[in-house]
């Protein structure tokens, strides 16, 4: 593969860039969360991002359709929008294949060897970017894969738009390996009570007001632990472990009161295995910060972390709404 080093910045950077994408839309996703998320009728969450079906598989999008795909031609250096960059009649694709230079036009009359071709120092040479690449960590090819995308993606006059950069983001998050994360509150651990008919009005009052005071406490505070993980890993100080740790022992109470809160339902009900669901979504978040903080020279942990308290953060938000719905609260 010829690749052309000006358009792949230093591993460093193009991790440091994509961290920091990745970080500023999860707390954009986060916040628009807090306020748009939208119950359907079945008690299901629509998703406040729309985007996947936008660039449904951007790596095999080829605008000028000479066989290299947009995101190939920007580290190749050629025209994405322009099947012939070098316009000497042959496509990119075939000069590649054939070891010929796409930007270099073959001048040569008609019948004679092509004098475009490239050098053998030059192909052992770009052979060896080939075989750098390949010995990068998921992360870094993950980053460099992601700038070549976002880059490629740029429309010939304006910015690229935020829709596709969250689609760009999230696909390569999904190609990460990542963590798995599980609470350890099992249902035997919840304050069930039996749903007598003659009292469940009344404990079901009780329970919706207890509930509403513990997940009414955690909405006051969720995003803070992200904001302090994203100043800490761009700054200059060290991760301020303890504003993080303060923040998870509030998590902690949270899910304590919530064990406690006596439950009118019986084992496997929806409404138990929600509250659960809660209570096992906050013992996540606690794990996922322990690690990062835990982890701050580790960027393909923290990265992974980052990946999994999205998605954490997603469903918990699914599950407040889906029971506020059910209980109906109105905050």
């Amino acid at each position: 593969m010829r690749i052309s080093r000006k358009y792949l910045p230093s591993n460093k950077f193009l991790v440091s860039l994509a961290l920091a994408i990745m970080i500023i839309l999860i707390a954009i996703a986060l916040n628009y969360s807090k306020a748009s998320s939208v119950v359907n009728k079945d008690n299901s969450i629509s998703s406040v991002d729309a985007t996947s079906s936008i660039i449904a598989s951007l790596n095999n999008v080829d605008s000028d359709k000479d066989g290299v795909p947009d995101w190939q031609e920007v580290l190749y250096g050629t025209d994405p929008k322009n099947p012939d960059s070098d316009k000497d009649g042959t496509p990119d694709g075939e000069e590649i294949k054939l070891n010929r230079d796409p930007l270099k036009a073959n001048t040569a009359p008609k019948g004679q060897a092509p004098n475009d071709t490239i050098s053998p120092e030059i192909i052992a040479n770009e052979q060896k970017i080939t075989s750098d690449y390949q010995s990068l960590n998921p992360i870094e090819k993950m980053a460099r894969n992601l700038v070549s995308n976002i880059i490629a993606s740029q429309p010939e006059s304006g910015q690229i738009d935020q829709a596709t950069t969250d689609s760009l983001v999230q696909k390569a998050l999904d190609d990460l390996p990542q963590k798995q994360y599980t609470g350890i509150t099992k249902e035997s651990d919840l304050n069930l009570i039996s749903p007598d008919p003659k009292t469940l009005g009344k404990n079901l009052v009780i329970y919706a007001n207890a509930y509403y005071t513990q997940t009414e406490a955690f909405r006051k505070i969720m995003g803070q632990d992200l904001a302090i993980i994203n100043n800490d890993l761009f700054g200059e100080k060290p991760f301020e472990k303890e504003k993080i740790f303060a923040i998870t022992s509030n998590y902690q109470k949270i899910i304590n009161n919530l064990i406690k809160i006596p439950l009118p339902a019986i084992p496997e009900s929806d409404g138990a295995l929600f509250h659960l669901a809660i209570i096992n979504d906050l013992e996540k978040l606690i794990e996922i910060d322990n690690d990062i903080i835990n982890s701050e020279s580790d960027t393909s942990g923290i990265f992974s972390d980052l990946a999994e308290y999205s998605k954490t953060m997603d469903d918990i938000i699914s599950l407040l709404s889906t029971m506020d719905e059910i209980l109906k609260i109105q905050r």
